[in-house]
């Protein structure tokens, strides 16, 4: 795809961000599913240690238990023990009756698709093949690639997969940085070819709310306009830390599916979070998930990667469902008291601790008030209008660095009574 660029053009600092493009008509919002990249583009990251082929098997299992449908299981193309295992992780999903779709990525080289191909045969399964290809300026630019070259490789790339159980799904790399003039002709190589499901890329994170969408509404109304039916997805990144934001916009602007890792990992600052992703999902009502499961996911996960799930981690991290804050004590017990538990979850919370198997947790500490007291009193079966209790708990508090354990404020009763 050699070209003849000497001098950078002034596109190669394009971003969609600066795009103002008014709304298409698009698939129906919110009727995406979500693709699970944990397993190729989530272990690339230098500080993820890569799982034991026993890790990715039981990744797998906790994937479908927590309602994903599709994932991509890595890279086969990259040398012969990476295929073999790819196969067995097919064969794993088909043994043990999981409905997910296993996905494949591969550039736009006849060897990595065979690769993909040959998966297929060998699982006796369908599967997606997720084939990519850079395509912005900067990245033409550094690689003296053509955009020629860059249609030839798509056109070759989709006659190459012609399988019955092959899914050709083509990827545009750096997608968000790309020209509409580029972009133009890269989907006329795709329309050319047959292609029926695209995926729009933010690898470098580059994307803001606004140039997701706008993105979004000029390549629908693309291949509209050229009565082209093609199935959007988004594959986004989190270096401006809008990965999560972008991801929810292109899923409520009717993209087919949205990719993201469990915890976010990734390269740099990671990817889009999976578990947040299928969090919102869930509590807006646009899917149904085993939240429970999808916590036992992300702490398996956090353990056979090696990762750490950060105390304030939204749903997921230790503390998220813990107050010491008098006022929200105050209002958690009259909830408690009022006999609803989704009440009591949401008084002081927009996720609800009960959908992941925890609880509200209100603790006792230095800047606690009586209400606190009262409210462990009143869940742990004891006498919550004792005030002289009351007061001896409070007092330990104060001579205690931290919250209270359960222990310890066990410890002040016994020495009360």
């Amino acid at each position: 795809m050699t070209g003849r660029s000497v001098f950078p053009s002034p596109d190669i600092w394009f971003n969609w961000n600066t795009m103002v493009v008014d709304a298409a008509p698009h698939p129906t919002a919110y009727s995406g599913t979500f693709f699970d990249e944990t397993l190729r583009d989530g272990i690339q990251a230098p500080h993820i240690r890569n799982p034991a082929p026993a890790q990715k098997r039981a990744l797998i299992d906790h994937m479908a238990r927590a309602g994903v449908r599709s994932a991509d299981l890595g890279f086969p193309g990259a040398d012969p023990e990476a295929l073999r295992e790819c196969v067995a992780l097919a064969r794993h999903i088909i043994a043990s009756g999981h409905p997910i779709v296993p996905g494949y990525a591969g550039r736009t080289h006849p060897a990595d698709i065979a690769a993909i191909r040959e998966i297929a045969a060998r699982a006796e399964t369908p599967v997606d093949a997720y084939v990519f290809v850079g395509v912005s300026p900067i990245r033409q630019y550094v690689e003296d690639w053509s955009i020629a070259g860059i249609q030839r490789n798509i056109v070759d790339s989709a006659a190459a997969c012609l399988d019955d159980e092959v899914d050709f799904v083509l990827v545009l790399e750096d997608a968000v940085r790309c020209t509409p003039e580029v972009l133009g002709q890269v989907y006329d190589a795709a329309i050319d070819s047959g292609v029926s499901r695209l995926t729009l890329c933010d690898t470098v994170g580059a994307a803001r709310p606004e140039g997701t969408a706008a993105l979004l509404h000029w390549t629908s109304r693309y291949f509209r306009n050229r009565r082209q039916s093609v199935d959007l997805e988004w594959h986004g990144h989190n270096d401006r830390g809008l990965a999560l934001a972008n991801s929810l916009t292109a899923l409520a602007l009717g993209c087919a599916r949205v990719h993201g890792t469990i915890l976010g990992i990734g390269e740099r600052a990671g990817n889009a979070s999976l578990d947040q992703l299928i969090v919102n999902s869930h509590l807006d009502g646009h899917g149904t998930y085993d939240l429970k499961a999808l916590r036992q996911y992300g702490e398996y996960a956090a353990d056979v990667l090696h990762v750490d799930i950060p105390q304030n981690y939204p749903a997921l991290g230790r503390d998220v469902f813990k107050t010491s804050a008098g006022v929200h004590a105050s209002a958690i017990l009259k909830a408690h008291r009022k006999g609803d538990t989704l009440v009591k979850d949401s008084v002081y919370s927009s996720v609800p601790a009960g959908y992941l198997g925890r609880e509200q947790e209100v603790l006792i500490d230095r800047a606690s008030g009586t209400n606190n007291v009262r409210y462990w009193l009143t869940v742990h079966g004891y006498d919550s209008t004792d005030a002289s209790l009351l007061k001896k708990i409070l007092d330990g508090s104060r001579a205690h660095p931290g919250p209270l354990t359960d222990e310890q404020i066990g410890r002040i009763i016994a020495t009360a009574e």
